[in-house]
């Protein structure tokens, strides 16, 4: 049994390097939750089945470029989890993305033994993901062109739409990364008008192209940048909402940047960690505002009493 296991093992971790241009060391001992030696070990079982591996001294490992071998041991688990994630990307609602996934999803059927393909045809009908009740238009190679200014540090054009506008701006970008949040993508630049750091949601770039000037700075990670970015702009809120409808929130609160929940008495404490501008969280709420009320911070709820009256002066009731 021990033997089969590590026999697994180097398989997958054969795997690992033909589809990576380098891997640290540390990164395999997470991935496989083994110790450096047995990691080690295991390349050292590789190398002498003739395997060529490349290791690149403070960097990690590879396999030289040109050496390959088809993935055609696919496990049960694994042909399900591709089937799972086809049935996903079918509703996906960013046409690019979905496209290219099923072109490299078909790649790799094609490498499926006949018993393996006649498993996911099984699988066909027993599968069903509701489609996404939004359908965004994007550029058909955006993404593309942004991580293209990421990776060769190109200064990027964009005609970019505000949400305050309907004419189409110019800017001069520098894309730090893209983001996938709340049903749309981002990218994460350093803005030459605003010279600062700013995010600009893919569907209102009308569009995108490279420049032969380079970036004018050294810029963080896009995770990093993120993380600054939350912590900066972030509202702390907590609500409290009667425990037999506490459910009605379950599916939006999501959105809003919902942490954790206590029960106490007869009601539930919701904490979040808001990203948006706290009115819009407010705005949400409303519908909820006869089984609960917003405990903190003291003026969002304020803020909320004060829309409702203003919403009652305009609509008197009768």
């Amino acid at each position: 049994m021990e033997i089969t296991r590590r026999f697994d093992r180097i398989l997958r971790l054969f795997f690992v390097l033909q589809s990576r241009s380098v891997v640290s060391i540390e990164e395999l001992q997470n991935r496989f939750d083994a110790s450096k030696r047995t990691i080690y070990r295991d390349l050292n079982a590789l190398q002498a089945a003739g395997v060529p591996i490349v290791q690149e001294h403070g960097v990690g490992y590879s396999i030289m470029e040109g050496y390959r071998i088809q993935p055609s041991r696919f496990t049960p688990e694994e042909i399900l989890s591709l089937t799972i994630a086809e049935k996903v990307m079918q509703g996906h609602q960013t046409q690019f993305i979905k496209t290219n996934f099923e072109s490299a999803l078909t790649k790799i059927k094609g490498s499926f033994e006949l018993r393996q393909k006649d498993q996911v045809q099984s699988l066909e009908d027993k599968l069903l993901f509701a489609d996404q009740t939004r359908t965004t238009e994007y550029l058909p190679d955006i993404i593309d062109v942004l991580l293209k200014s990421t990776v060769t540090q190109k200064i990027a054009h964009i005609q970019y739409i505000k949400s305050s506008g309907t004419d189409a701006v110019s800017r001069e970008i520098e894309a730090v990364g893209v983001f996938y949040q709340n049903q749309f993508w981002y990218v994460l630049a350093y803005c030459h008008l605003r010279q600062d750091y700013r995010n600009f949601r893919l569907d209102r770039i009308r569009e995108v192209r490279l420049s032969g000037k380079g970036f004018t700075r050294k810029h963080p990670p896009v995770d990093e940048l993120r993380r600054q970015d939350i912590a900066a702009y972030a509202t702390r809120i907590v609500i409290h909402v009667d425990r037999e409808f506490a459910h009605y929130l379950f599916w939006e609160r999501q959105v809003f940047g919902y942490e954790r929940e206590e029960r106490v008495d007869g009601h539930v404490v919701m904490y979040f960690t808001c990203r948006m501008h706290p009115t819009a969280f407010v705005r949400w709420f409303l519908k909820y505002v006869d089984i609960g009320h917003i405990a903190e911070p003291e003026g969002l709820q304020e803020e909320a009493l004060a829309i409702v009256r203003a919403g009652l002066k305009r609509n008197p009731v009768a």
